[in-house]
């Protein structure tokens, strides 16, 4: 598996798609809620303006040569820094008895230039229209004291005296919504983007094949989101749906012995499910074609992703096509093939397997067309010592004698090594993964554990699938982010309760 990908625009465009009603209502919410803080909560300012032009003498002349206008220009900036001086300050709070101190009072006066002429603006900002009036009319009529009084030279004509308006120069209601709308369009597709990144749980448009160079077989959907009751997986074992109520897991799990014959392959399975099936049933046997044995385990990662349901399945699949098959019940910790098939042997592989018994004494023989099954049988002390023996290799030999196909239910990987421990003896394991569940660096560790142990990991199935366009994955993987600890043993108790009861 390569930890990281080139992640293109289309793979940008995708989270975007994913999630646009999110982003498109977080920006929504921030929009509104930056119209609210201008329009309500900052305090409006109003703006007067005056022009006044600087003369650089008072004679009346219809010539102008340049140097009048050059020296005009000079004497713009000296009379922005006289409109704003500290006399002229404590004249215009005196006259008008303003409620500032001067260096407010300075910070409310704007003195410039108009594109470098010698026409100069004023501008006064105050919460009150009338007051800003009041100021820069009072300044203009206080400049040209001041003006001669300091310059002795030239005057100040009035262009424009300063006005009422009543129309807010800030805050801008419109430029701070629209800010706030994509201000919060970027921090929502930021925190999704950065979500979907640090994910690493397994979801439906995950390219498997690319990531860990292994095909999936099939993908079983899941119906649960259209008819709970009639298509969910709930009904076949599967579990008891997203966001079940304590209450309704509690009674699913009551009446889950009387349901175990429904989640297998029935004529009354829908149909998306059988193919799918199917499906994974061409797929494994060419895998297997490759190989002299055509006995395959069933493993998964992790408990409660649907192994043993998906392992019973591809068998009676086989079975239908018309091959002699074995279902052989290896997860000797945790048995649930004889209730799913409402069997009640005396027998089983762990008598077998200790010489208590004939392989003819605990096979519970066609429990349906074509299929035979050896179950658990009882729960042994030393389960991997029994897998591990030389007794079942001459078992699975002489299986694989007398059946077109077995199939071997193994217990999770990454719990047990109870699957590594038969890899010379069968053709490989197929690998099922829970999508929305299955975490990648478990997938990635128990891929690890199989190839480590010489095994061959032929393909993937993946269970809970949403019926959904498949896409391209990129991303880089944090292993930190997980800290998921599994027991798996005598009185283990799984985290998803649906799931363990209903085998896996």
């Amino acid at each position: 598996m390569e930890n990281e990908e080139v992640i293109d625009l289309g793979y940008l465009f995708k989270i975007l798609k994913k999630h646009l009603l999110f982003i498109a209502l977080i920006g929504i919410i921030c929009g509104a809620a930056a119209f609210v803080l201008s329009e309500f909560v900052m305090t409006k300012k109003y703006e007067s303006r005056a022009l006044l032009y600087v003369e650089n003498n008072k004679q009346t002349s219809e010539s102008v040569n340049i140097n009048d206008i050059n020296a005009a220009q000079k004497l713009v900036n000296t009379c922005q820094i006289i409109f704003k001086s500290s006399t002229m300050m404590d004249n215009l709070i005196a006259n008008l008895d303003l409620p500032y101190t001067k260096d407010e009072l300075n910070g409310m006066i704007t003195a410039q230039s108009v594109n470098s002429t010698e026409v100069m603006r004023l501008v006064v900002e105050s919460t009150d229209p009338q007051e800003a009036e009041q100021i820069v009319n009072e300044l203009v009529r206080l400049a040209n004291i001041e003006f001669l009084r300091v310059i002795k030279s030239g005057s100040l004509e009035i262009i424009d005296y300063g006005e009422i308006d009543t129309r807010p120069s800030s805050p801008n209601v419109t430029l701070i919504t629209a800010a706030g709308l994509l201000l919060g369009l970027v921090i929502a597709y930021i925190i999704v983007f950065v979500n979907d990144m640090l994910d690493v749980v397994v979801k439906h448009d995950d390219n498997l094949a690319k990531l860990y160079g292994i095909p999936v077989f099939a993908e079983i959907t899941d119906f649960l989101s259209a008819t709970e009751s009639k298509y969910g997986y709930s009904r076949y074992g599967y579990g008891y749906g997203y966001g079940s109520t304590p209450k309704k897991q509690q009674k699913a799990e009551a009446s889950v012995g009387t349901e175990r014959a429904d989640r297998l392959l029935s004529d009354s399975t829908p149909f998306a499910i059988t193919e799918a099936y199917n499906t994974a049933r061409t797929n494994i046997m060419f895998a297997a074609s490759t190989s002299e044995k055509k006995i395959v385990a069933v493993t998964s990662s992790n408990p409660s992703e649907g192994k043993s349901t998906t392992c019973a399945n591809i068998a009676i699949s086989f079975a239908n096509a018309g091959f002699k098959t074995l279902l052989v019940e290896c997860d000797l910790r945790k048995p649930v093939m004889a209730k799913s098939f409402g069997v009640k042997p005396q027998k089983g592989l762990s008598s077998i397997l200790g010489g208590f018994c004939t392989v003819n004494e605990a096979i519970c023989p066609e429990v349906m067309d074509h299929l035979d099954i050896i179950t658990t049988g009882d729960i042994p002390p030393n389960p991997s010592e029994l897998l591990a023996s030389d007794s079942m290799k001459i078992f699975l030999k002489a299986s694989a004698e007398d059946y077109d196909y077995v199939f071997l239910d193994t217990p999770p990987v990454n719990v047990v090594t109870d699957s590594q421990l038969m890899n010379t003896e069968i053709a490989g394991l197929v690998f099922v993964i829970r999508e929305g569940s299955t975490i990648h660096p478990d997938i990635q560790g128990a891929i690890e554990k199989i190839r480590l142990a010489n095994g061959k990991a032929l393909g993937f199935v993946k269970t809970f699938c949403k019926p959904e366009k498949s896409g391209r994955y990129g991303k880089k993987y944090s292993y930190s982010k997980y800290g998921y600890k599994y027991g798996y043993g005598y009185g283990y108790s799984s985290k998803d309760g649906a799931a363990e009861n209903s085998g896996e």
